[in-house]
């Protein structure tokens, strides 16, 4: 079960690249630590890619493939845009009921795989993909009262569409990787996919700071050193991501991915020194009766 292993890697990295960009946040804009995420994986990224493939007809072969190209860049986009809203969700005082229902995003990706890549799942993974969600929500919640007084408000419809939009990218990412039929392994497409969708996500972002916000460029090179393993552990992370997605639906792969709840158990516990609510344990637990429920299928 390579997609296991590959999923429990990029969600250990995703944690950590998510910890240090916490802490970044203090120091420059959300938008210009979101970028770094982007901007500082890249170099690594072409590494690889050029470092690897020796024959860089690949690039031409990517660049001839439209399929390829439309569903990268569909991906980059939905995913930019995923990341202005959820930043925009911020400025309502309920946004913490916008940001937990952004975790629906497991179920939409089966949906839109369905419709998008005709890829089917069995109805006990769909059963586990709603129950691990569930536990998601019940961890992100820290105030039921508030969570439910706030259900029908703006911040539910903003919520909803953020995990959309993620779900998207992620659809996006999966289709782009299955289209480079002319490679011959899994880790050619992951990388091929990796390097394409990080390139055009520094473009765009890059385009945004240097218009709206060209102050951080400053604050970014002030935190070079935690910027540039924040870029790193991104790379890691969506590298490993697009491999599993290779290998598996994107539904089950994130849906597992969701063990980053346990990761950030850890930080939370360990690293920030945060206390740890009973609600929290709750949500572990019912999210590992969902992802239990999805291996014994596999």
């Amino acid at each position: 079960m390579h997609w296991i292993a590959a999923t429990i890697i990029a969600a250990f990295f995703q944690n950590l690249r998510s910890s240090l960009q916490k802490s970044l946040n203090d120091q420059m804009s959300l938008m210009a630590s979101t970028y770094v995420r982007f901007v500082f994986a890249l170099p690594f990224s072409a590494l690889l890619f050029f470092g690897y493939f020796k024959d860089l007809n690949v690039v031409s072969d990517a660049l001839s493939n439209n399929t390829f190209l439309g569903y990268v860049v569909l991906g980059s986009l939905s995913q930019i845009i995923f990341t202005f809203i959820f930043l925009y969700s911020f400025k309502f005082s309920n946004f913490v009921v916008g940001t937990t229902l952004s975790k629906t995003e497991v179920i939409q990706i089966a949906f839109l795989e369905l419709i998008i890549l005709n890829d089917h799942l069995s109805g006990i993974v769909i059963l586990g993909i709603i129950i691990s969600t569930i536990g998601v929500i019940i961890f992100s919640v820290k105030d039921l009262n508030f969570f439910l007084k706030n259900i029908l408000s703006k911040s539910t419809l903003l919520g909803i569409f953020c995990g959309s939009l993620l779900a998207l990218s992620i659809v996006s990412f999966r289709g782009a990787t299955l289209s480079l039929e002319n490679l011959t392994s899994n880790f050619e497409m992951a990388i091929t996919t990796l390097f394409a969708s990080t390139f055009v996500q520094t473009i765009f972002v890059s385009c945004y700071l240097a218009i709206k916000e060209r102050d951080q460029f400053k604050n970014i090179l002030n935190n070079k050193y935690k910027s540039v393993a924040a870029g790193f552990s991104g790379f890691i992370a969506t590298l490993f991501w697009f491999y599993a997605f290779s290998l598996t639906q994107a539904s089950m792969v994130r849906a597992f991915g969701q063990i980053e709840l346990f990761f950030s158990y850890l930080s939370s516990r360990y690293y920030f020194k945060e206390k740890i609510k009973l609600i929290e344990i709750i949500g572990i637990t019912v999210f590992v009766i969902g992802i239990l429920v999805i291996l014994i299928t596999k």
